[in-house]
């Protein structure tokens, strides 16, 4: 039989739950970044992370400074705003302990781990594309890139249109190759695309030069290039293709009571300003493993953003 303590925390813990249900609609209104509500099959995330006193995140390693790690566990600017997450869930539920486990994900298999419920969160560098909304929910926007490309600065490559008729590197399955793909048909480029399925993999092939270039995120390209001990021998490119997009964190499809306790998360850290504190961790101070930094000042797009969320 239930003790009086057990009774007491048991209490504790559905009211929580019912405290942070009440607060989040049912379904939530369409926007810009928001993924299409669908109907939702098994608990919610939220249920099952207070009664498990647990929660598995997904990230990927070699993406700094999004994700990676360091001395042997996941770090990056990515994976401390997730654990800021993490942290604001466990005070939304009302549980004194909130255990995170962190899996390491593919790149090519992130959406169909994220469909079969083997991650609750992916803390990585997930664009939001309005087909991958029919995939996944995504969190509030948490960064604002543009896709360039980082080539040898020896062979003088400044505008895609100086890459024609050459092999340029890419990763499968992501946007900006697909951004990549487009602009080669449209500008009529001629360009071959060398997939690679892990960035170590595309600047392995830069280095060596099987490709001209590699094209990615201007943000992981400037902090990659900062890791790597010869960063001057690299230069990233004066143009980019297409619009800025933005990151978030990915959800499960349909889960948009999680979805909006994530948000509120994210939207504490923006106010209290631990965002920026996390920012500037990662973007305007040297890397302990490198001792170099990306030098990268928060962009007007992201300034704004948090500004519009009380930071």
């Amino acid at each position: 039989m239930e003790n009086q303590a057990m009774r007491r925390g048991r209490g504790r813990l559905l009211r929580g739950l019912r405290s942070l249900m009440a607060m989040i609609p049912a379904t939530v209104a369409a926007s810009c970044w928001a993924g299409p509500s669908m109907a939702q099959t098994g608990p919610s995330v939220l249920q099952k992370i207070a009664a498990a006193k647990r929660i598995t995140i997904g990230y990927r390693a070699g993406y700094p400074p999004y994700s990676d790690v360091m001395d042997g566990k996941p770090a990056g600017y990515v994976i401390d705003l997730c654990q800021q997450v993490v942290d604001g869930l466990r005070r939304q539920l009302g549980i004194d302990r909130l255990d995170i486990e962190f899996v390491t994900i593919p790149l090519a298999a992130r959406f169909v781990m994220m469909r079969e419920g083997r991650m609750d969160m992916e803390c990585a560098a997930t664009t939001i594309t309005a087909e991958r909304q029919r995939q996944v929910n995504f969190s509030i926007p948490i960064f604002f890139t543009a896709t360039r490309f980082v080539a040898l600065r020896r062979n003088g490559y400044k505008t895609f249109a100086d890459l024609a008729g050459r092999t340029v590197a890419s990763l499968a399955g992501t946007s900006e190759t697909g951004e990549l793909s487009a602009a080669n048909r449209q500008r009529k480029l001629n360009i071959a695309i060398l997939l690679c399925r892990e960035d170590v993999e595309a600047f392995a092939a830069v280095k060596s030069e099987r490709a001209a270039a590699y094209v990615m995120d201007d943000v992981l390209l400037a902090g990659v290039m900062a890791s790597w001990g010869r960063s001057d021998d690299l230069a990233m490119s004066e143009d980019a293709l297409g619009a800025t997009e933005a990151y978030g964190i990915m959800l499960p499809l349909g889960d948009d009571a999680f979805t909006q306790a994530v948000n509120a998360a994210l939207k504490a850290s923006a106010a209290n300003g631990r965002w920026k504190e996390i920012y500037n961790a990662w973007f305007l101070t040297p890397n302990p493993a490198t001792g170099r930094s990306p030098n990268l000042p928060l962009s007007p797009d992201l300034e704004a953003s948090l500004a519009r969320l009380g930071g």
